[in-house]
């Protein structure tokens, strides 16, 4: 599994904002929204201390071929302009500073659209994507295990890291149940502080708790919060969705807040923990 460690140690807070189902060379597209979140992630927050990130969660591209359930000849733009394209857009939220030492993106999983033409021709968008980008040490066609690294206080001893797993998923769901039951599979057997999903095209939020036993010789059991989420698209309605009589898919793109806590135990001893909220 790929583990990704990100420094965002001159920030208390971060902002993760998931990208993904964007189908630039679908004629369903919807360009314009995907710019405007482009635009939200470029610009920063207004409290100086929190950072704001993106992950890339697949599907950026439509890359049909001709043994695709799609109609190759509706495509906008040919697969390799569609490559082109998303570098371009992309490319702005690579720039490595002093505050954001890797960029602004965190992750990049492929989805089963832009890494679909592997199959047939050995190429796959989306590592076309990582390459032009200078992300394949980000880059999974599977999942990306990530390890957030904010900035730690004065009077911490050891570090925390805040955990975040992502991947595409795969499969059929029309329901919300079954959307659900499909990112609850994943964290079953991955277990992370967020845990995000696309290819469902439908933007959900829903928190679970678990009991993990402590590692340090203590008998104890810890409580932690999962948060799972699901990524929007950037399609319009239309096309075989519209036909099979599915429902419109919602743009409305999940953004994740981590608050960074520190609550006093005793007078000796903080204690760190992370608050985790999503808001569309």
């Amino acid at each position: 599994m790929l583990q990704i460690r990100f420094d965002l140690s001159a920030f208390h807070s971060v902002e993760i904002v998931p990208v993904q189902d964007v189908h630039i060379g679908n004629p369903l597209c919807q360009e314009a929204e995907f710019k405007k979140i482009i635009d939200y992630i470029m610009k920063e927050p207004d409290d100086p201390k929190m950072a704001r990130i993106c992950l890339v969660n697949g599907d950026l591209t439509e890359s049909l071929t001709r043994n695709s359930v799609g109609n190759i000849f509706e495509q906008t733009m040919t697969p390799s302009v569609q490559v082109a394209t998303m570098i371009n857009y992309l490319k702005p939220l690579t720039e490595k500073t002093d505050k954001y030492p890797q960029g602004k993106i965190l992750s990049y999983c492929a989805g089963n659209h832009d890494s679909g033409r592997y199959r047939e021709t050995g190429i796959s968008a989306s590592e076309s994507i990582a390459v032009g980008l200078e992300l394949e040490d980000r880059y999974s066609t599977d999942g990306c295990y990530c390890f957030i690294q904010l900035q730690r206080k004065s009077s911490d001893t050891q570090r925390q890291n805040f955990t975040l797993y992502n991947t595409h998923l795969s499969g059929s769901g029309q329901t919300a149940g079954a959307k659900a039951n499909k990112i609850q599979r994943v964290s079953s057997g991955v277990i992370a502080d967020v845990v995000v999903g696309a290819h469902f095209h439908a933007p959900m939020v829903f928190k679970e708790d678990i009991f993990i036993p402590s590692t340090n010789g203590v008998c104890s059991l810890q409580r932690k919060t999962i948060t799972h989420v699901i990524g929007n698209s950037f399609l319009a309605y239309g096309d075989y969705a519209q036909r099979a009589g599915m429902k419109p898919a919602t743009i409305a793109t999940p953004r994740i807040f981590v608050k960074q806590i520190v609550a006093e135990n005793d007078k000796k001893q903080n204690q760190r923990y992370f608050l985790t909220e999503v808001l569309l």
